[in-house]
């Protein structure tokens, strides 16, 4: 996948009916709720704690990608990483864009962006059944920490922390 190709926007209350379809689709519904998490994502849009953006591909939306301040969230399970970490939740709506590198190359440029705004680490917890989003998270950078059992299933927690910078 060309990383020039893709840019993020913020997701605004318009969006949530594409959103809602995506959540859906056989393949984003067998990893999320599909109703309970639209409306969790309409509730989300004015919580200061969490960067709602949409992916474009060539300016045409095809996923979705929040980051969160994991703190903000007693006991949450990456409370590990360090103060200032954010998590990351995704999903690729375009179905037939699945397995082609879409995934690791906006979370690469992501996570670039947010390590350039000084966030020390990430982390992201994908059901421990889902192999194909592990891999592509690895590529991005990630690396498993622990197998996980919360409020949402069985998860493997992953964390990519910042770059080190030359010099200090």
């Amino acid at each position: 996948m060309h990383e020039d190709r893709l840019t993020f926007r913020r997701a605004q209350d318009s969006d949530l009916p594409m959103l809602g379809h995506w959540l859906l689709t056989p393949a984003v519904a067998r990893w999320y709720t599909g109703a309970d998490y639209i409306e969790d994502l309409e509730d989300q849009l004015g919580d200061s704690r969490i960067t709602m953006n949409l992916v474009l591909l060539d300016g045409v939306p095809v996923a979705y990608i929040q980051d969160y301040d994991i703190h903000a969230w007693k006991d949450h399970p990456m409370s590990f990483l360090p103060l200032g970490a954010r998590g990351l939740d995704t999903f690729i709506g375009d179905g037939a864009l699945i397995g082609k590198g879409l995934g690791s190359s906006y979370l690469r440029l992501r996570c670039d962006a947010l390590f350039a705004e000084g966030v020390p680490a990430l982390g992201i917890d994908p059901a421990a059944e889902n192999h194909p989003a592990q891999r592509a998270f690895e590529r991005a950078g990630f690396h498993q920490h622990m197998i996980a059992q919360t409020d949402w299933g069985r998860v493997v927690l992953m964390a990519r922390s910042a770059p080190a910078t030359p010099g200090l």
